[in-house]
This record gives structure tokens, C-alpha cells and sequence, in this order.
């Protein structure tokens, strides 16, 4: 590893204060700005003054998400009125700079192509999407033996979607003795869930979801879709715990839900809230291997 190469940490959260402490074993130098002295471990050189931070640095990494707004740098640990517009921090980035982020607009991307910016993604890496599946599932896991007073051995829980967080949540619920049905569109995903001992239901439409409407303690929808609209939510069981792990737009009308009575739990970002420090490990493995493809480690 080259003991020379800068990397500056700017904004975030635990998960950023965990990541600085791979990156501080992989050998290379560490600065930080935006997150508490206190979170950082020795040999991460605090800065104050995120100009002075990325000056002259390889490097610069931001959050995940990189802005909430597009506009700002996502510094959840800001005093009041304190802000880093991304404008700002992209012409002040040395010319040959890579700045890495998580979640990055068309905006972004936009102004970072016209400042001629190389940019890294690091949440559309198939690495990080693939280790992030298992502390997803934990956290889902974990809200569901927050808000059912029962153990999760008896439960009769569904799983629509069977994708890898769905993967990894159904191998988590079944070693836990939950009753399990995944509700999925492929055959071979339904003829592999039933051979780790899971029920199964062909998704060929809404309708098809009908069956989850009743006999269900939980349902976990994984699916980016709107498939529990008004038609399905008036007719579920009050009682069910729709928990929606999917991106954005997710899979639930809130409004029917509402109507209906239906608890409805929108669970995004689990491993940053639910593992920060694991989700810190994977970000700064996942740039680790980024760096190494570019020859820059």
C-alpha cells in the first residue's frame, strides 16, 4: 500500500468515523471533517476547515447519502448554520482529484461532468450492494421483534421480492424458526426458496397478493413497486406489520395504508442505523477496491 496517498472524509455519520479507521490500516493517510474529534481514532488528522481538508488530497469521500438536497453536503453532525455547498467543495477539489460518494443526484453528477470531477459511486458497487444484504436483514429482523411482542420462532412472516436482501432476510427468519412465504415473479426464485425451506407464491399479478391478506403477523415487501395499493390494503388484516425495506417509491400507498388501518414501517438505510460501524467497514472496502482497480493503491 502507498503510505502517501491523502484521503479526506468530509460529512456523515458513525459510519464515516468507521471508515476512517480501514482506510487508517490500509496505510493510508487519513483526514476528516464534519464528524465529532471524539468519534475519531488516533491517527486521523481532524480538520476544521474543510478547504484546508482537501487540499491536495487523492481522494475525498462524502456520505451516504452525498446531499440531501443536491445542494449541500450531508453533515449531520453541523453546528447550526453550518453548510458545504457542493459547488464550493468541486472547484476547490484538486483537478486530479476522485471524490466518492453514496447516492449521488443526476444534479451532482451533472455539475461534477462540467467541473471535469471523476466521480466514484459507491453505492452502486455490486461489493457493497452484496455486503450490505445481511445487516439490511438484521435491521429489518430487528424491527420486527421491536414492534411484535412475540418471539420471531412461531411467526408467520411473508417476503415479496427475492432479491439479495430478501435472500439474506429469509435465511435470517427461517434459522430463527419463523414461518415463511416468499412471494416472488421468477420460477427459479420460487423453486430456490422452497429448497432453503420456505413456502412460496407466484407473483403474475396484485391480485396474486391477496393470499397475504390474512394469517400473517408481517409482511416484508423488498419490491420497488407499488404492489400493496388500495385493493390489497382494504382487505389486509389490521394486524399485519407491513415492514417496506424497497427504495424509493417503495411498494406501499401510504394513503391507503392509512386508510385502512394498516401499520406501515418505511425502513431505508438500515445497515447505517441498525450496524453503522459494519456499514462504515463495507463503504471503506468497497473504495479500497475501487482504488486498487485504478492503480492508485
Amino acid at each position: 500500500m502507498c503510505d502517501r496517498l491523502k484521503i479526506t472524509i468530509l460529512g456523515g455519520d458513525r459510519r464515516q468515523a468507521a471508515m476512517a479507521d480501514v482506510l487508517l490500516r490500509a496505510g493510508v493517510s487519513v483526514r476528516a471533517f464534519g464528524l465529532p474529534q471524539q468519534l475519531l481514532s488516533e491517527g486521523v488528522d481532524f480538520f476544521s476547515d474543510w478547504r484546508a481538508a482537501v487540499r491536495d488530497c487523492a481522494v475525498a469521500v462524502l456520505p451516504l447519502p452525498a446531499s440531501p438536497d443536491s445542494i449541500h453536503l450531508n453533515l449531520p453532525f453541523a453546528q447550526e448554520g453550518e453548510s458545504v455547498r457542493l459547488f464550493d467543495l468541486l472547484e476547490v477539489l484538486p483537478d486530479d482529484a476522485l471524490l466518492a460518494g453514496g447516492r449521488f443526484s443526476p444534479t451532482v453528477k451533472e455539475l461534477a461532468e462540467r467541473r471535469g470531477c471523476r466521480l466514484f459511486d459507491y453505492f452502486d458497487c455490486e461489493e457493497l450492494q452484496q455486503k450490505n444484504a445481511l445487516p439490511t436483514a438484521e435491521g429489518a429482523v430487528a424491527i420486527l421483534m421491536r414492534e411484535i411482542p412475540r418471539t420471531v420462532s412461531g411467526l408467520s412472516v411473508a417476503v415479496t421480492g427475492y432479491g439479495r436482501v430478501a435472500k439474506a432476510l429469509v435465511k435470517l427468519l427461517l434459522a430463527m424458526e419463523a414461518s415463511v412465504t416468499v412471494v416472488a415473479r421468477k420460477q427459479s426464485d420460487l423453486d430456490a426458496a422452497a429448497s432453503c425451506g420456505a413456502r412460496t407464491l407466484h407473483l403474475v399479478g396484485k391480485s396474486s397478493l391477496l393470499p397475504l391478506t390474512s394469517g400473517y403477523d408481517a409482511v416484508f415487501n423488498t419490491v420497488p413497486y407499488w404492489l400493496f395499493d388500495e385493493e390489497i390494503l382494504s382487505a389486509t388484516d389490521p394486524h399485519t406489520l407491513l415492514i417496506d425495506l424497497a427504495s424509493a417509491p417503495g411498494g406501499v400507498d401510504a394513503a391507503a395504508a392509512s386508510a385502512a388501518g394498516i401499520r406501515v414501517i418505511w425502513a431505508l438505510s438500515l445497515p447505517g442505523r441498525y450496524a453503522p460501524v459494519t456499514a462504515g467497514e463495507i463503504i471503506a472496502q468497497t473504495i479500497l477496491s475501487h482504488l486498487e482497480k485504478e492503480e492508485l493503491l
